[in-house]
């Protein structure tokens, strides 16, 4: 604005600095012509005396007379009422043609006295001629050059010129410190904002037909506050609820380019180091095949789609939603939700490997019944010895499926955390002497001495569940130990934990094996188990009662020298 203001206020200048020398030409050229053609006419009539003008000789005297008082040439041409040249100082009157079609002449032969101002070829000047008549036969014209305005004009000019110049510099520092002055308001209004307001103790002037101006300005600006502060203020409360989200959140525009991202989506992207800075596109981000060929997908034919992505370590399932245009049906972008399934994942595997381990935990024994069943009954066995032979089979696999039947709904009533607290202390030392003293007759018919070393320790806890879980590590040593091996049972504290570890000095577990110890019927070695008598769900029970009570199971174990199994329990704040 200030430059236009300064360049338009310079070009009016300069227009009305050219217009002024121009009319100051003219008017100078006017009076000038005017005041040569006075003096002529002065002249002519203080000289008009006919006396002075009837020969030759008083013509020339009158002539010389009349040059001699005057600092310019002028032309004496005197005229008989035929038009006929009698005289000219100028040039041969024989020689001049017939003037009597001449303005000036006719009006003078008319009136008395004629003027006109022409173009004279013979000097190539404009000429003023002034003519009397002098008597009844003869007129006098007397003429002198007249320059045209060009040539008064450009005799003036290195004048103006100089005029101009310095007219110029002084309209230019004029001009610019007017703008300057005009404009020092405007731009401190504009600068800052807030001295409109007063905020900023500091007196603006503003010109009175800015006043209108500065009030919509203060009202736009507290609007526009506002709504930035509503708009941040949104945009921080999604941002916080989207980083806080445990679900991963990526929103993508129609060109694929990433708006918006978590920290949850760059984790189970398995990209945690990107950087969301300018337009980075989805390929930036990931080049997982599947992946893009489903926000393509999306995209392109404009529906919801549901990927489940398997890393390994976890699954993860893609929620990609079309986000629409509100005033028509294109896609705008997409909106990618990932969710981590893993425990739902791990738990339809578990389910599944379940059903199937009791389905054919359950028709192992089953199946050996029937058949012992079918041979007494098509009287394959008939002697009593044999017939009491089969039957005692039959009732050792009826108890083995009472017994895996009594586990299972032992470990379901567990993981439905059903009776878990009771509200009563648990003496684990106590515990720990009952469960020795129900299995130190199973110990000694295999060979293994049993021991116990316990603190007079309690729990906030089920009795219950507390004696299954030690009378299956003491019965898991018992089984998988040796002859000659030992089982020693620890019940401590040791600052805020509380202590149960079963030691035996068995055949270990490969290290192969130690992951999965705690599954739902795994076994190291199942044909042992199957002598034994194993359920396959005596460590699983262990598990999930720790768990039940926030407990940790730590397992150390080396291939034929023996098993430790530890189980910490946060001690109680009242005990």
């Amino acid at each position: 604005m200030k430059k236009r203001l300064f360049w338009i206020t310079m070009m009016i200048s300069l227009c009305a600095t050219i217009a002024a020398c121009l009319i100051t030409s003219y008017v100078y050229y006017g009076f000038y012509a005017q005041n040569a053609k006075a003096q002529l006419r002065t002249i002519v009539e203080l000289s008009k005396t006919p006396e002075n003008w009837d020969n030759e000789g008083s013509i020339n005297m009158s002539v010389y007379n009349i040059l001699k008082s005057v600092d310019y040439s002028m032309r004496f041409t005197i005229i008989d009422l035929e038009g006929i040249v009698v005289y000219d100082n100028w040039a041969a009157a024989r020689t001049m043609e017939n003037h009597s079609d001449r303005p000036e002449v006719l009006e003078a032969i008319q009136y008395g006295r004629g003027e006109d101002t022409r173009y004279s070829g013979t000097v190539s000047s404009d000429m003023y001629y002034y003519a009397v008549k002098l008597n009844d036969s003869r007129v006098l014209r007397v003429s002198r050059e007249i320059k045209s305005i060009n040539l008064v004009f450009a005799g003036t000019m290195p004048l103006l010129a100089v005029f101009f110049v310095l007219l110029f510099m002084v309209v230019y520092f004029a001009v610019h410190l007017f703008t300057a002055k005009v404009m020092r308001p405007i731009n401190e209004m504009t600068g800052n904002i807030d001295m409109l307001e007063g905020s900023s103790g500091k007196e603006v002037k503003i010109y009175d037909e800015f006043r209108p101006l500065s009030m919509k300005i203060k009202e736009q600006k507290v609007k526009i506050n506002e709504y930035i502060d509503e708009l941040r203020h949104e945009r921080d409360t999604i941002g916080i609820i989207t980083e806080n989200m445990k679900e991963g959140f990526i929103l993508i525009n129609r060109d694929k380019n990433i708006l918006s991202i978590n920290s949850s989506g760059k984790r189970m992207i398995r990209n945690k180091s990107f950087s969301l800075n300018g337009n980075r596109n989805i390929l930036e981000l990931t080049r997982n095949k599947e992946i893009i060929e489903n926000v393509d997908m999306a995209l392109g034919e404009n529906k919801h789609l549901v990927y489940d992505m398997d890393t390994g370590s976890n699954f993860y399932r893609f929620y990609f939603s079309p986000v629409k245009e509100q005033m028509n049906s294109s896609v705008a972008g997409l909106m990618v939700l990932i969710e981590d399934v893993t425990f739902q994942k791990k738990a339809e595997i578990m389910r599944s490997e379940f059903s199937a381990n009791v389905s054919h935990e359950l028709k192992t024994p089953l199946t050996t019944m029937i058949g012992f069943a079918e041979m007494i009954k098509e009287g394959f066995i008939t002697d009593g010895e044999s017939i009491r032979k089969y039957t005692g089979m039959i009732h050792k696999e009826g108890l083995r499926l009472i017994s895996l039947i009594d586990d299972i709904i032992r470990l379901s009533k567990i993981e439905e955390g059903i009776d878990a607290e009771d509200g009563s202390m648990a003496d684990l030392k106590e515990i720990g002497n009952e469960v020795v003293n129900l299995l130190k007759h199973k110990a000694e018919d295999s060979g293994v001495e049993l021991s116990i070393r316990a603190e007079k320790v309690y729990l906030c806890a089920n009795r219950n569940y507390l004696s299954e879980l030690v009378y299956n590590l003491v019965d898991n040593g018992i089984k998988y130990n040796k002859k000659g091996g030992t089982v020693n049972v620890d019940i401590f504290k040791t600052e805020n934990l509380i202590n149960i570890r079963v030691s035996d000095t068995g055949m270990g577990i490969p290290e192969e094996h130690r992951d999965r110890v705690f599954e739902r019927f795994y076994r190291v070695d199942k044909s042992r188990s199957k002598e034994t008598g194993g359920t396959g769900l005596g460590l699983s029970i262990v598990k999930h009662i720790a768990e039940l009570y926030d407990a940790t199971v730590e397992l150390r174990s080396r291939e034929n020298m023996g098993t430790q199994i530890t189980v910490l329990f946060r001690q109680n704040e009242n005990m």
